[in-house]
């Protein structure tokens, strides 16, 4: 007892030198109205030692005695400041610290000329997409799958829909051209890289709908991303156990020039890895991207942007094994394959544009583009399946064969593409409060398919469908072309008045349309109106619409069994958009409420059905719709100095069949689109550990409720089953090891570097893409659900020079 006593002894008063060892720097940190300001993050330079300020503003901490450095206190809110310290002056007296309120622009308002002349337009912020915990890579769509009316159940893919749109209504446009995504992608796993190089980006702008004339045709979203122009030689690499990037940039020709490239390689099999179906995945995807543009004088200047991409992905199956039904119903689909897939997407696209300035009210841009793709569609494989009744709940119990068969499915693909745009596009500021844009384009699209894919089934020696004689259950050839010339005009009108009560902008006009394959000219106008009256400065209410015609590109042309191109032409659109912006602060830190309801009064629809990623038309133009609903967004600070939001969305999306014609009991009339997902909820948030701002932690969650589907090549209106909900997080940890450096005072020639640990499908949640349909021996359909990925860690590693 005495040895014990001692040794406490000995540790008390060791505990009480070390601490007498400290010095207490302490102070308050206030505005410059002299309120306290609360979570301000305090760091000592140079190392990760630090604290945050408590809610009177008061803050303290602990130094070595001989101890000289510098402060940093930073918030979002507040210009960032230094104060140098050194221990024996600074702890004579408590500190008052003095921060200045920043003023800047809130991230969704517009800023550029460019989002200036579209008001349905919210600017995203680029620098998330490297924080962004995503399956598919680091990318811009991540970000926007998370935005007001966007929805997606396929982590593996960058594809989107947007208010009861499909994937082929959406427009994507690089440095104002416009561009174009790999076709004959059949599932996400094949997809590969996002076509906007993240690492390259300066800025993005979405719209989710009621977007202006200066955009194109189609029906759901417009995504508008702006590469950098650098003012200084940079460079970067991001390495992680799916794939690695790298990009630089700079200045030349006494900064007349400036230049910018990237390139990327991804490889998901580690990913793929935790899907039911086994086997040899062998994806390999790469690109190459270089923006460069050249100040000729005061007036000219010119931008060249080039990219190129190679998907490959191949694919040797060698056995599944899928557990579904109820607890009480197990049914177990057992399949052994042979054969293997091998496909080849190569696309590129060169673009150039010349920006003429003779004054400061007058802009005129001409733009070429040229785009180019070969796709290739390779596959022979063969699977004997077992469709098995499991007794119990023990995988031990006997599992009883319902359904025995063998299945066959070849395909032989070949596309080749190129699509030519050039366009003229003038602005002209008349004065402050008038302005008038307009434009003119020649599209020329050219496809030459070749189309040879067929699958038989063998069910317990009975060729379905069942006949006398041998019938393939699924057949498809076509050998055709096709070119489709488009001749486009757009001109729209600016203007902003302030009545007594308030400002109000108001931008509108109208697009024409030809087609030489339609022969018909289409005339679509459009309107947005912005009001912010006095009496609540800090809300702004949003009206727009107009009409939305889309004509057909290209897998709306695609034969079906016949081989005959379809005889198709655009789809149409009306639609009315509602919205409210109402910024706000709680505790000092800036938020933003958004919230648009809409409808779509759709007609001369191509009903479709989607399998994984791909897109099938019927080739008709058979169909009316609609679309209505309601999105909600918060976006904020819900944690001092980072941003965060969450999204809500409501939705209901109906089409009625012209051929649908049951008499007797009763015609089907509307019935759900595939895109008819209900409800959607996204989540992204971001937080700190409040001693050390520098390990932060990122939350990203997914739900969305089940879609529409029914038995494969069946009538639109047999689509009456639903998915299981979609359901989905990923959490991302990140470490900013730059205070270390600077701490030990290496790499001084690093800017930034970042250590991260991913956490996907935290849950290991099993989500349904798409079915795979059996039979059983009375002939009973089974759909088997084929599942996304399981959950897997990634590590990264993300540096700047």
């Amino acid at each position: 007892m005495k040895i014990k006593q001692l040794l406490i002894l000995f540790l008390f008063i060791g505990m009480n030198v070390s601490a007498q060892d400290n010095i207490h720097i302490n102070g308050h940190v206030v505005n410059e109205a002299g309120n306290p300001l609360e979570l301000v993050n305090i760091i000592i330079r140079g190392s990760s030692a630090g604290t945050t300020t408590k809610a009177d503003g008061s803050f303290e901490i602990k130094v070595p005695p001989a101890f000289k450095g510098i402060l940093q206190f930073s918030h979002l809110e507040y210009l960032p400041k230094e104060i140098s310290i050194e221990a024996g002056k600074s702890d004579k007296k408590p500190l008052l610290i003095i921060l200045q309120k920043r003023i800047r622009e809130v991230s969704e308002v517009e800023v550029t000329a460019r989002s200036e002349s579209d008001q349905s337009s919210q600017r995203l912020n680029p620098d998330l997409t490297i924080q962004l915990p995503s399956a598919a890579g680091y990318g811009i769509e991540g970000i926007v799958k998370s935005q007001m009316g966007v929805s997606s159940n396929n982590e593996l893919s960058s594809q989107y829909r947007v208010r009861g749109g499909n994937f082929d209504e959406n427009l994507v446009y690089l440095n104002g051209f416009k561009l174009q995504r790999p076709q004959l992608v059949r599932s996400g796993q094949q997809e590969g890289l996002s076509i906007v190089n993240p690492d390259l980006v300066e800025s993005v702008y979405f719209s989710s709908g009621g977007f202006g004339v200066d955009y194109g045709d189609k029906m759901s979203s417009v995504l508008d991303v702006r590469y950098k122009k650098p003012d200084s030689v940079s460079a970067g690499a991001n390495i992680n156990l799916m794939g690695v990037s790298a990009y630089a940039g700079g200045v030349a020709a006494e900064e007349k020039l400036t230049w910018l490239a990237g390139a990327r390689h991804k490889t998901n099999r580690y990913l793929l890895g935790t899907l039911d179906t086994k086997g040899d995945y062998q994806p390999d995807f790469t690109d190459a991207q270089a923006f460069f543009a050249y100040q000729v004088n005061k007036n000219l200047s010119v931008e060249a942007l080039g990219y190129y991409a190679l998907n490959k992905y191949r694919f040797i199956p060698t056995d599944r094994e899928t557990d579904f039904g109820t607890m009480s119903d197990i049914k177990r689909l057992k399949i052994y394959f042979a054969g293997q897939e091998k496909d080849i997407f190569e696309t590129g696209m060169g673009a150039v544009k010349l920006n003429f300035t003779p004054s400061s009210t007058n802009r005129y841009e001409l733009m070429l583009s040229h785009y180019r793709a070969f796709e290739e569609e390779t596959f022979d494989i063969a699977g004997a399946y077992w469709l098995q009744e499991i007794q119990g709940f023990d995988e031990t119990q006997a599992a009883t064969n319902i359904g025995i068969g063998e299945y066959l499915q070849h395909a032989r693909n070949d596309l080749f593409a190129t699509v030519n745009t050039i366009s003229i596009k003038g602005d002209h500021h008349l004065n402050e409060n008038h302005s008038v844009n307009w434009g003119i384009s020649l599209e020329e699209e050219n496809f030459k398919d070749r189309i040879n894919e067929w699958e038989l089934i063998d069910s317990a020696g009975y060729s379905i469908p069942r006949n006398q004689n041998l019938e393939l259950s699924y057949s498809r050839n076509a050998d055709f072309e096709v070119a489709t010339r488009h001749i486009k005009t757009y001109v729209a009108h600016q203007t902003t008045f302030q009545p007594g009560w308030g400002n109000i902008r108001l931008n509108y006009g109208a697009r024409l349309i030809y087609s030489d394959r339609e022969e018909k000219l289409h005339l679509t106008p459009r309107f947005q109106v912005t009001i912010r009256p006095i009496a609540t400065p800090n809300t702004r209410f949003r009206l727009s619409g107009g009409w939305y015609f889309q004509p057909p590109f290209y897998k709306e042309y695609r034969p079906a069994q016949s081989g005959q191109i379809n005889t198709i032409y655009a789809q149409k659109s009306r639609q009315i958009l509602g919205g409210i912006d109402h910024y706000f602060s709680i505790f000092e830190r800036p938020f933003k409420f958004s919230s648009e309801v809409y409808y779509k009064h759709l007609y001369d629809l191509i009903p479709y059905q989607v399998d994984n990623v791909r897109i099938l038309y019927s080739g008709k133009n058979e169909a009316k719709g609609y679309a209505t609903g309601i999105d909600l967004k918060l976006h904020g600070e819900f944690v001092p100095g980072t941003e965060s939001w969450a999204t809500l969305s409501l939705l209901k999306t109906e089409e009625d069949l012209s051929n649908d014609d049951w008499e007797k009991p009763g015609r089907p009339g509307y019935i759900p689109r595939p895109s008819d997902q209900r409800l959607n909820f996204s989540l992204f948030f971001q937080d700190y550990l409040p001693n050390n701002p520098t390990f932060k932690v990122h939350l990203s969650l997914f739900y969305g409720t089940g879609l529409p589907f029914g038995p494969p090549r069946s009538p639109r209106y047999m689509a009456t089953y639903r998915m299981p909900p979609y359901r989905r997080v990923d959490m991302g940890f990140s470490k900013d090891l730059k205070p270390w450096l600077n701490q030990n005072n290496t790499a001084a020639f690093i800017k930034d570097l970042w250590l991260g640990f991913e956490v996907f499908n935290l849950f290991d949640i099993s989500n349904t893409i798409s079915h795979y349909w059996v039979s059983d021996v009375e002939n009973r359909q089974y759909a088997v659900p084929n599942y996304l990925t399981g959950r897997r860690i990634n590590m990264s590693l993300n540096l700047a020079f």
